[in-house]
């Protein structure tokens, strides 16, 4: 007859995480990782999330090219200058991005002798502010080689680099019906271009590109359907108005085109049906009412029938699908307990397709009321979108204090202009958004709004909407005017503000002193929490979990406060809104957790583990109070004992002890095991069990240590 002790652990599962990859990339290449790669692309346009990387990668790594742009030369004096390098790659890169999407290779090359010529071309075209493939030899800066490029290229007025190959995708205009700008640049045999650009100068001349198109083609590769906008998804902003379809040696002419989204059908008129001679043979036309943005995805069935040609498929059928690329379409979501206690928790949340990382946000709370009233101290939560030319906040007219914002469009300046207020914000079904605003010079067809994002920025809601008062002062504001606006469809969510003076696409009054724009001072949100001291943690995009601790939050967790947790993903090379906000509260250690922080910090492992590998777990020494840096010895533990035919186990509880359960088992075989019932009373413990004719008999302790 002998003892026997074993422990059971009650919510150990909550801490294992099942480990997964995630952020594995789809078909783009050479991927997120390399951005800034300029060819060998190849996307997957069936899948909405590779086609938003690729976007958010490969397009936009040209977007900020007019500071790389470097231009050494002088329209004035006829010089046509270089670019730099890394501007030249910008143009190669948008140009191998719109092939690729077309499902094409991305392979252009960038010949330096063509781009000389082409800088030559370009400068004549800004010298004499206007376009000509064929330029007399009297026109300003007139070169041979200019010449020559011009006869052989694109040419844009009016945008130069990646902004004149957008605008050659676009082919707007009455002489671009035939979309042929857009036919060189995705045509079939296209393998060598280059590029020269002239850029603005104020008062000077106009940005003009010359984009060498025409020459050194490639064999004829097995023909294919070129479509723009492309079969599958394609963001919405690079949408056209004119929607074409090419295909070697197609004949058109007796081609039609049959449109429908969501089953109904789309008007569409052809405007062009031109054979070869520009690029590949090619049909153009017009849906009409096509979005300018869409916010959730929108498909288009496209049928074209009546094709003709030695060899060519009679009609082909696709869909286009518009989506939005500032909406990534999943959010991550935080699991876990609610009550972590203040040695920290770990938690789990949900993986992102072809997430590069994210960013784990740890914030506390204040109820206490803020105003943000442009004033200088203390320093504003604020962050100026466009306001070039005049100072956002400004002393002339406030109703407090001593300062003011003031949206207004100064000379030259169309923009919408805006301010963030970049305080996180936890409304409640009670919050208000007030604030004070007043109304100068201002045309009624611009507006002052008051919007809301519950995206970290990345999308804004209007709550708040009013039209400028006119160009006569007897109309102007006489008083500030005080506003309440309910947030009561925001509670639960954490939302940033903003205040924006759209043009909404009209005339605007340009002026930058107290007599133009709008006021805005006093800006505040009741019955709310801001989300203060806010940590940020990175995080590996393989990651699908994180730990609430002293390091996550910033300082050591304190019993009953409250922790605001969010994760962000990056993906495609930008990060997106935080998903839904986990709110928990730390707990003061108890029971076993606390005996090891107070007492025996030292010891590693959880109630299961064993530290001095003595053959007695954690949680058993925690239960008979021993010492888990000791080894102790079996006997250590309370003894079971034979008294009037019964093996008895009986011993008290240790003082203090608290979240445990005493148990006991008894068997016959050490296989089978049955428990015992305790017939002691409260902090006293009898497990007794008759020995009859049993020929051996074990007891062993059963204890379950609460989490």
């Amino acid at each position: 007859m002998g003892v026997k002790h074993s422990i059971a652990w009650r919510g150990l599962a909550a801490g294992l995480v099942a480990m997964g990859l995630v952020g594995q990339l789809g078909a783009y290449t050479p991927g997120s990782s390399n951005p800034t790669a300029i060819d060998g692309f190849v996307v997957n346009t069936s899948d909405r999330r590779d086609v938003l990387v690729f976007y958010n990668c490969a397009y936009q790594a040209s977007a900020d090219y007019a500071a790389k742009m470097a231009w050494t030369g002088n329209v004035a004096a006829c010089l046509p200058g270089t670019t730099a390098s890394a501007y030249k790659d910008d143009v190669r890169r948008r140009v191998n991005f719109f092939r690729a999407m077309c499902g094409l290779p991305a392979d252009i090359t960038f010949d330096a002798t063509k781009a000389a010529k082409c800088q030559e071309a370009a400068l004549m075209m800004s010298a004499n502010n206007s376009l000509n493939h064929f330029p007399p030899t009297n026109w300003l800066c007139y070169t041979a080689n200019g010449a020559e490029a011009a006869g052989a290229s694109n040419l844009a007025f009016g945008n130069d680099g990646p902004a004149a190959v957008d605008a050659y995708m676009e082919d707007s205009g009455s002489n671009n019906a035939a979309v042929g700008h857009r036919r060189w640049i995705v045509y079939s045999r296209a393998q060598e271009m280059a590029t020269g650009d002239i850029p603005f100068v104020n008062g000077s001349n106009s940005a003009t590109n010359s984009l060498w198109v025409i020459g050194n083609f490639k064999a004829a590769p097995a023909a294919q359907f070129v479509t723009w906008p492309n079969a599958g998804f394609v963001p919405d902003r690079l949408s056209p108005a004119r929607w074409s379809l090419s295909y070697p040696g197609a004949n058109f002419a007796s081609a039609s085109v049959v449109m429908t989204q969501g089953g109904a059908p789309v008007t569409t008129v052809i405007i062009s049906n031109a054979a070869g001679g520009i690029g590949d043979s090619t049909l153009v036309w017009e849906p009409a009412g096509l979005p300018t943005s869409v916010t959730g995805d929108v498909s288009y069935d496209v049928t074209v029938s009546g094709i003709s040609g030695a060899g060519v498929p009679a009609s082909y059928s696709y869909t286009v699908t518009l989506f939005n690329p500032d909406m990534l379409g999943d959010s991550v979501t935080i699991s876990g307990t609610n009550t972590p206690p203040t040695t920290g928790q770990s938690y789990t949340f949900n993986g992102i397709d072809q997430a590069d990382g994210y960013e784990v946000r740890v914030s506390t709370g204040s109820t206490a009321l803020w105003i943000e009233g442009a004033e200088d101290a203390p320093a504003p939560h604020i962050v100026e979108g466009i306001s070039p030319g005049y100072t956002l906040r400004q002393s002339a007219l406030r109703r407090t204090g001593s300062k003011a914002f003031q949206l207004t469009y100064p000379s030259g300046v169309f923009d919408d202009q805006s301010f963030i207020v970049t305080r996180d914000v936890l409304p409640s079904a009670s919050s208000q958004l007030q604030f004070f605003d007043r109304a100068r010079f201002s045309v009624t067809t611009t507006t002052m709004d008051a919007q809301v994002s519950t995206d970290n920025g990345t999308t804004w809601a209007t709550v708040f909407s009013r039209n400028g008062v006119g160009l006569n002062s007897g109309l102007w504001d006489a008083n500030w005017i005080s506003r309440s606006i309910s947030l009561a469809s925001y509670a639960g969510q954490v939302i940033r503000l903003r205040f924006i003076m759209k043009s909404n696409g009209g005339f605007v009054t340009q002026g930058v002193d107290a007599n133009f724009g709008f006021f805005i001072d006093d800006i505040t949100v009741t019955n709310a929490t801001e989300l203060v001291n806010a940590t940020n943690t990175a995080l590996a995009g393989a990651s699908t979990s994180f730990t609430l601790n002293a390091s996550s939050a910033g300082a050591a967790l304190v019993a009953g406060t409250d922790y605001y947790m969010q994760v962000r993903p990056n993906v495609g090379c930008r990060f997106y809104g935080y998903g839904a906000l986990k709110i928990v509260t730390a707990q003061a250690l108890t029971g076993f957790a606390a005996w090891i922080a107070t007492n025996y910090p030292a010891v590693t492992g959880s109630a299961m583990d064993d530290h001095e590998f003595d053959g007695i777990r954690n949680g058993i020494e925690y239960a008979f109070d021993l010492n888990p840096l000791a080894v102790d010895p079996a006997s250590s533990l309370p003894q079971p004992m034979v008294s009037g035919g019964n093996y008895v186990l009986s011993y008290s509880e240790p003082f203090g002890v608290t979240g445990v359960t005493y148990g006991a088992e008894w068997s016959e075989n050490l296989t089978d095991w049955n428990d015992i019932t305790d017939t002691g009373s409260g902090g006293s413990h009898v497990f007794s069990v008759s020995i009859g004719i049993k020929t051996t008999l074990f007891i062993r302790h059963k204890i379950v240590v609460a989490p």
